[in-house]
């Protein structure tokens, strides 16, 4: 059964934190869709990531790419036709019905200075934790991920 990982961005903005979290799931050998919502400029998002940090290479392409069967990670607005190992959910893109099942691991990132990201957040923890779903609460500590009990 699949894993959904809540990361909660306290300090750290997402284009900075979604590298990391990006080469943890590329050790793993994992494909990765991001996806974002409908009002998210994914080039903008890819060229982020595309520059990243100098320590790694983080090959990524728009849902729509000729050959996107050769990135392992792709950005997308919507659910991609093709399933990836990983689903990162970022700025309170929905997640679907069978999305927890369908991968290894799921991750959502929010940000605790957007309300709306929170609450969304909190709902989707409630409501996963309910359905008897693994999931792990991820906090920024200086500067590093912590994996912490409480709940969001």
């Amino acid at each position: 059964m699949s894993e959904v990982f809540f990361y909660h961005l306290t300090q750290t903005p997402l284009e900075v934190a979604l590298p990391k979290i990006l080469e943890r799931a590329l050790s793993a050998n994992w494909s990765i869709e991001i996806r974002a919502n409908a009002n998210t400029n994914l080039e903008d998002m890819s060229n982020s990531i595309w520059k990243g940090s100098e320590e790694s290479f983080l090959p990524n392409c728009l849902e729509n790419h000729e050959d996107v069967q050769d990135y392992p990670i792709v950005l997308s607005n919507s659910p991609l036709k093709k399933l990836r190992d990983c689903l990162i959910v970022v700025d309170q893109a929905e997640l679907q019905e069978n999305d927890v099942e369908s991968h290894k691991r799921v991750c959502l990132i929010f940000d605790a200075k957007i309300e709306a990201e929170l609450s969304k957040a909190r709902k989707s923890w409630k409501k996963l934790s309910e359905e008897g779903i693994n999931t792990a609460y991820w906090a920024e500590d200086k500067g590093r991920w912590v994996k912490n009990k409480a709940l969001i």
